[in-house]
């Protein structure tokens, strides 16, 4: 008992007791007024410690500026710190003490002792269906040894380069690693400040998911240096039936949506608590949400090399759990589409893709969020440090994808609510002259983005007849005729049409026609959740053989 005390001082924190039959909710853990009062005080300090360590710069000068650095100030500052280390050692005791006067606490401690030192999963997952806590210190239910090629920024080559350059940017490069150390990637991703602060719309979530999706959470660690701790919650539909509201995603010969997993990557200030790992759940089909490093109960911080590393063991996991490359479906919504595209270039077998108010690169937003005399600095910051190059990347996957485009995004726009101003208007754009070089040129971009820039559907609808109306018929004979020629599995780019290119009426409507295919728009704004309408199959040139395309 007296080992189970000591352990109280230092153990996880008791968020949630689940229910366990389908007739109740679960209840909430109610700390005693020890052990709340001594937890709110740990929040103080370890808010403190934050402040002090990104303030650091400033907290330094003041020193300095104060003589703290003296043999007096020296002293003064020791007493100060001896002071805090008895109020903090003094607060654990207070809080152990309130802990181990619960009884729910108490047995709550003695379970999660004997079973984290323990390798039997069965065992492991009943006590994380049994209870939410900290999990900080959890032993990873999956450890990933896959080591893909680490991601990798811009490097600056100096070669050729005058004088004044060689010495400018060794300069940016110490700023430029400054600025992302201090505000920078907490402005790229504001999740990781932000989870405090809507702890309960967290919890709420993740119980709604474990108590009615019957969902199972694990922690797995990545195969990079860091070990990272990643959260992830499965919900495992294989065995129920297909959901009503879904025809539009199946036909009538095809089994449970539930045998394909949709791996979801969520925005830059979005959990898988209250992100879009609910679509596909409510689409029936099996569903992997995980949080980045930094988010949630997810060690580490958002890095490029630290997110890809946890995104490529959550695929590891997803493997684990039973289901093949070409079984899974990535999806992502804003920020999350960098995680999609990186992982596309790893396992190109995936079933498809479907990113949801995505940009081709974060360069652009982040300037238009600076001041303008420093723009150049942001791009050199940005490639050398925060390299989402997701049209980049994407560029180089050759299966199925669908790009779903807000109307009305007021984020990823360079206007807010201009559709022609888009990100995703470039990223599409990209994508199409990687792929049909011959029909998607500089002939042809100005007339997708004339279309993309118009301000709703009816307009989007007239200017579209007004260019494939006398011709979309020749579009979709040609398309199949390539489609009926394909043999084995398709690999960009494709040349179809260039017998088509003194026509340039046909080849203008191959391209717009194609702009649709690959385009679906959602007249909303960025953070409004997406409809299950438009979680669609993705078109590929091997739908135009088929009586209906299907997962």
């Amino acid at each position: 008992m007296f080992i189970y005390m000591i352990k109280s001082v230092y153990g996880p924190q008791l968020y949630r007791i689940f229910s366990q039959d389908d007739s109740s909710r679960g209840r909430y853990y109610i700390p005693g007024n020890l052990e709340y009062y001594s937890n709110s005080l740990l929040s103080l300090f370890r808010g403190l410690y934050v402040f002090c360590k990104w303030g650091s710069p400033l907290i330094l000068a003041y020193a300095y500026k104060n003589n703290y650095f003296s043999l007096d100030g020296l002293c003064s500052l020791a007493k100060l710190a001896c002071l805090f280390g008895f109020v903090i050692v003094s607060t654990f005791v207070s809080r152990g003490l309130g802990r181990s006067r619960d009884p729910l606490y108490l047995e709550f401690i003695k379970q999660y002792t004997d079973i984290n030192q323990k390798k039997n999963s069965a065992e492991k997952q009943k006590f994380l269906s049994k209870y939410d806590f900290e999990m900080k210190n959890w032993n990873p239910d999956f450890i990933s040894t896959s080591r893909p090629p680490l991601f990798k920024n811009k490097v600056q080559r100096t070669l050729n380069e005058s004088f004044l350059s060689k010495i400018k940017y060794p300069l940016w490069r110490v700023l430029s690693i400054i600025c992302v150390e201090t505000f920078g990637l907490r402005m790229m991703y504001p999740g990781v400040m932000i989870q405090n602060l809507i702890g309960n719309a967290l919890l709420e979530g993740r119980a709604k998911l474990i108590e009615f999706k019957k969902a199972k959470r694990a922690v797995i660690q990545t195969a990079d240096n860091c070990q990272n701790k990643i959260d992830t919650l499965f919900v495992d539909q294989r065995n129920r039936e297909n959901f009503s509201n879904i025809a539009t995603l199946t036909n009538n010969n095809l089994g449970s949506n539930g045998k394909y997993l949709v791996l979801c990557c969520d925005g830059n200030a979005s959990f898988y608590e209250v992100g879009c790992f609910q679509i596909p759940i409510e689409n029936g089909f099996s569903a992997l949400g995980w949080n980045y490093p930094g988010f949630g109960q997810s060690t580490g911080l958002p890095y490029p090399k630290q997110l890809t590393a946890a995104s490529d063991a959550v695929m590891q996991y997803a493997f684990s759990l039973g289901f093949k490359q070409e079984n899974i479906i990535l999806f992502s919504w804003s920020i999350g589409g960098f995680a999609v595209s990186w992982l596309t270039n790893h396992y190109p077998d995936v079933k498809a893709v479907i990113m949801d108010a995505c940009f081709d690169t974060i360069t652009p937003l982040a300037q238009q969020q600076m001041p303008k005399f420093a723009s150049k600095f942001v791009k050199y910051t940005i490639e050398h440090n925060l390299n989402l190059n997701v049209a980049e990347l994407i560029s180089k996957y050759h299966g199925p994808v669908t790009f779903i485009r807000r109307t009305q995004d007021e984020i990823i726009s360079i206007i807010p609510r201009v559709a022609a101003t888009n990100r995703g208007n470039d990223l599409l754009i990209s994508t199409l002259m990687t792929r049909y070089p011959s029909i998607v040129d500089k002939d042809t971009i100005p007339y997708i983005r004339t279309w993309l820039s118009a301000k709703n559907d009816l307009e989007r609808t007239k200017v579209f007849s007004s260019y494939t109306t006398e011709n979309i018929q020749l579009c979709e004979s040609i398309l199949r005729s390539y489609a009926s020629e394909m043999n084995g599995p398709k690999k960009y780019p494709v040349y179809f049409g260039k017998e088509n290119e003194a026509r340039k009426e046909i080849k203008l409507a191959m391209a717009v026609y194609l702009a649709d295919k690959y385009l679906l728009n959602f007249e909303s704004s960025h953070c409004q959740p997406l409809s299950n309408e438009f979680f669609r199959i993705p078109w590929s040139e091997n739908s135009m053989r088929q009586l209906s395309y299907s997962f």
